[in-house]
């Protein structure tokens, strides 16, 4: 990949000079003191065969290996217009404001921008822009909660959102081409049929099943595309996976005209963990696929031998609203994926309603289990 530096720091309003700020849904940057508005426009770069932060429409995948062996590296403060990295005290997360002083949008915590040592990274070249504007997010959330089981009864009255900050999340993807050399087992069922005494006293015969083993092994071959790693640690990952999926097909090329107004995080997770971490969810389907190929009743799966060719990488930056929000003197978090709406997040149990549907679910286990076995007699 070819260095590339984000060569505008600001984006001010050619009528009164204040800060444009990109208007979520839209393709604009708006001025919010005077209402002008400027079309987010990437020209088209001639004969363009790389990604670049801006000035092509074209979004490429790189090749894994190679950028391992010759990584392009930037400073972190050429990622974000006019952006300082800063790393909370509280949570540990790295973030890009342009502010000089800020709250953390992970934490809450405050943060003064303080000018660190230029650090290598990768360059996001590709970004999903915000689509839900912040009104929608919060009545996203309203709806969210109240539709919460076995939640407090006041929990809709209570749990007010505090400030409702707009974040990029770094991620990257993988395609891979995958072949696995397997060896298990393949169980096949067959029954006999055996005798019993009843509850009444009576012989009764039955079928009962068993399973033959036999050795068995092969391979299997799978292709993979846009395996997606949330590069940051500062947020549980089962919180931000349940936001997906994300419509990855209206990515846009890099602009920081996309970022203006929002907080980019610097990712955490670097390309070569990240790999590792879609070698794992690479995983699952290749063992479906093993399975199927091992056929029978049953299988068991002893050993798996994967090698990956053709692997190929995105670094993007995808939206997200952060939140939290406190009930009975405790902080609880809540994410909503900026694109669909979609909400994941801490909440409280009552567990006064579990335990009382817990006695309803046994008190009907319990009437069912009584008509099967005596109803009739």
């Amino acid at each position: 990949m070819e260095e590339t530096a984000t060569d505008k720091k600001e984006f001010p309003c050619s009528q009164c000079g204040a800060k444009l700020t990109f208007k979520p849904g839209t393709d604009k940057i708006v001025c919010v003191y005077c209402g002008h508005e400027q079309v987010v426009v990437i020209p088209a770069a001639s004969g363009a065969t790389g990604g670049s932060a801006a000035g092509t429409t074209q979004i490429v995948e790189h090749d894994f290996n190679e950028a391992v062996k010759n990584a392009r590296s930037v400073k972190a403060s050429d990622v974000v217009s006019g952006g300082k990295e800063i790393q909370c005290s509280g949570c540990g997360a790295n973030s890009i404001m342009t502010a000089q002083s800020d709250r953390c949008a992970f934490c809450g915590s405050p943060m003064v921008a303080e000018v660190k040592g230029e650090q290598a990274m990768f360059v996001p070249e590709s970004v999903l822009p915000f689509h839900v504007d912040k009104p929608q997010a919060k009545q996203k959330y309203i709806d969210w909660i109240k539709g919460l089981w076995f939640a407090p009864n006041d929990l809709s009255k209570r749990a007010n959102a505090s400030g409702m900050d707009g974040v990029y999340l770094p991620y990257w993807t993988y395609d891979a081409n995958t072949f696995s050399r397997y060896t298990g087992q393949r169980g096949e069922h067959y029954y006999t049929t055996e005798s019993y005494t009843d509850s009444k006293g009576q012989t009764q015969t039955r079928q009962v099943r068993h399973t033959r083993w036999y050795p068995t092994s092969g391979s299997v071959s799978a292709s993979f595309d846009d395996v997606l790693v949330c590069a940051s640690k500062s947020l549980p990952h089962e919180m931000i996976d349940e936001l997906e999926p994300w419509d990855l097909q209206e990515l846009k090329p890099y602009d920081a005209r996309y970022l203006s107004g929002f907080v980019t995080e610097r990712y955490k997770i670097g390309l070569e963990e990240g790999f590792s971490i879609s070698k794992e969810k690479m995983d699952g389907p290749i063992r479906e696929k093993i399975r199927r190929d091992i056929g029978g009743d049953e299988q068991q799966i002893i050993s798996v031998n994967t090698t990956y060719s053709e692997v190929k990488f995105k670094h993007l930056l995808l939206p997200l609203w952060i939140s939290s929000y406190r009930y009975n003197d405790k902080v609880y978090r809540f994410v909503i994926n900026a694109r669909t709406g979609e909400v994941n997040g801490d909440r409280p149990w009552s567990w006064i309603k579990i335990t009382l549907a817990t006695i309803a679910g046994l008190a009907v286990a319990g009437a069912i289990y009584y008509f099967t076995q005596y109803a009739g007699k």
